[in-house]
């Protein structure tokens, strides 16, 4: 490997051991460099070298590498925010510049030279290989949408991966976990990253944007809060059918959502970054139906373009020795790879200069102990309170007129009616579950402390969108631990425990944790169907509860 001036992937010796959480990662990755293969600056040197070179061939070579593509367009928008505008394409960027800024770029380039025996290289240009194929994809939805600003969408769509690139750079080992827990251990891959880096990687390229002044709709993609929902994509679907019942305002929200310009960006990099672990699951085959209710098309129609599109984004980047997940498509079903789990001896190697990936584990409280064993719970504690309890959420109380009341009344009747001895109250603020209060849990118990992202999919995401209920018992652990974050587990330790939902009009307003430690460490069905039926009650009783 050969650099410019100085190794872009070897992190300062003081990298920290234990990065986690957005802001530490933002902080850690914002002055890591991304460099170009020898090759793409030799290319870019002799075009800038020659006087018969035209702009449109120094265009044509940025577009062809996203990094490159990446290191002109943040010089080119440094230009463009002193006037108050933005970079609206590939051509715009290599136009806004001139000769003199680029051939200073391409002096102070970073190189690296292609280790065919390295994994994480070959995942290096693998996610960049994505970037394309996203960039292509996205772009040629936004054409065949008719949409004018197919320049836009395929720059903002080859830059909103770029956090992937400099993870697998910068954070090998932290990648390695992560493909290890995503393809081995069936673990969503948002969770997986929230679990290892405390954060999205969509969250962490959104903020490096940010710090690195990418153009204005990179950064509007790369938020959360733009992304459609499952009711968004379902209104899609009931529009590509022409659904007689779809009304005149829905009508108007769903075309309003697809003339957006994030939207082909976000939908371009879903394909990409999903189909990279293989093209015949079923996320994938969601997204080509998700892509013909875009288009309002067919199914076999939008897969005869992606056959076409990928065989293109296959010839626009390639690198010797590493296969692009676009040509992929083209290949015969087969099993799925391990991709991206590096061997022991890199492991090692990397190891030497790479943050590791350590993360703070609270450790289990000395207070989560279990008496000896009891016979299982078949009665009430207090059968009067819980009763009294119930039957005011059921037939109404005037002592209701806020929220708090009834969710106080929910604690007080599972408590010190139905008798579960620990329990938790979070309340849902934005995409967020926050422990609110708890009874019977020890002083600095982390269950008492949890708070969880409902942005990643996961058990409590699922819990968050209708009322439900699960009683998480070890059979029940096993089956849904690749949805369970690592804090609740963590937390949780090896008991029974009760989990549901309480929501108002329609949306969530709290989630309740129970337990009967020490007495019980597995639950009764007796306690979970009261337990339920109570937690129902409040849900119906904030139904009704005025304004």
């Amino acid at each position: 490997m050969s650099s410019t001036p100085s190794d872009p992937v070897q992190p300062p010796a003081n990298a920290s051991a234990d990065l986690f959480g957005l802001e530490a990662w933002a902080d850690y990755l914002e002055p890591r460099s991304l460099p170009v293969r020898v090759s793409v600056q030799a290319r870019l040197r002799r075009l800038l070298n020659s006087d018969n070179t035209t702009l449109q061939q120094l265009t044509q070579l940025v577009r062809q590498d996203p990094v490159l593509c990446l290191h002109v367009t943040r010089l080119a928008q440094q230009k463009h925010r002193a006037k108050g505008s933005t970079v609206t394409g590939i051509e715009h960027a290599v136009g806004s510049l001139g000769l003199e800024p680029l051939e200073q770029l391409c002096r102070q380039l970073e190189t690296l030279k292609v280790n065919p025996t390295s994994v994480q290289q070959k995942m290096y240009f693998r996610a960049i290989a994505d970037s394309q194929h996203a960039s292509l994809q996205a772009a040629e939805l936004c054409r065949q949408r008719g949409l004018p600003f197919v320049e836009e969408v395929r720059l903002a769509a080859l830059l909103y991966g770029f956090v992937h690139w400099i993870l697998w750079l910068h954070a090998p080992l932290h990648k390695h976990l992560y493909q290890k827990r995503v393809l081995e251990d069936g673990i969503d891959v948002v969770l997986a990253e929230q679990d290892l880096f405390g954060c999205t990687a969509q969250e962490l390229g959104a903020e490096l944007a940010q710090r690195w002044d990418l153009p204005e709709l990179t950064c509007e993609a790369l938020g959360h809060g733009t992304s459609p929902s499952h009711h968004d994509l379902n209104q899609l679907h009931r529009r590509a059918v022409k659904d007689p019942r779809l009304g005149q305002l829905e009508q108007r929200e769903i075309n309003q959502l697809a003339q957006q310009r994030f939207f082909p960006v976000k939908l371009g990099n879903w394909l990409a970054l999903t189909t990279t672990r293989g093209w015949h699951s079923k996320k994938a085959a969601r997204l080509f139906d998700v892509m013909a209710d875009y288009l309002s098309s067919d199914a076999n129609q939008i897969l005869g373009q992606l056959h076409t599109n990928c065989a293109e984004a296959s010839r626009q980047f390639h690198v010797p020795g590493t296969l692009s997940p676009a040509t992929e498509m083209l290949f015969i079903p087969s099993p799925p790879q391990h991709l991206g789990v590096l061997s022991e001896k890199e492991i090692a190697r990397l190891a030497k200069t790479a943050p590791r990936p350590v993360k703070p584990k609270p450790p289990k409280p000395e207070q989560d102990q279990v008496d000896k064993p009891a016979p299982p719970v078949t009665e009430h504690l207090h059968p009067h309170i819980y009763q009294q309890v119930l039957e005011r959420f059921q037939n109404g109380f005037d002592g209701y007129t806020k929220p708090a009341q009834i969710l106080q009344a929910l604690i007080q009747g599972l408590h010190q009616g139905l008798g579960l001895a620990r329990l938790n109250l979070m309340v849902i603020k934005g995409t967020r579950a926050e422990s609110l209060r708890n009874l019977g849990l020890p002083k600095g118990h982390p269950m008492a402390e949890l708070s969880l992202s409902l942005d990643v999919p996961s058990l409590f995401k699922r819990l968050s969108e209708k009322p439900a209920g699960i009683w998480l018992d070890t059979q029940k652990r096993s089956t849904l631990a690749p949805m369970l974050p690592e804090s609740f587990t963590t937390a949780l330790g090896d008991h029974d425990c009760l989990l549901m939902s309480v929501f108002r009009d329609d949306k969530p307003l709290a989630l309740i944790y129970a337990d009967d430690l020490p007495a019980h460490a597995t639950l009764s069905e007796f306690q979970y169907e009261q337990f339920r039926q109570l937690c129902a009650a409040a849900t119906l009783r904030l139904k009704h509860l005025p304004g």
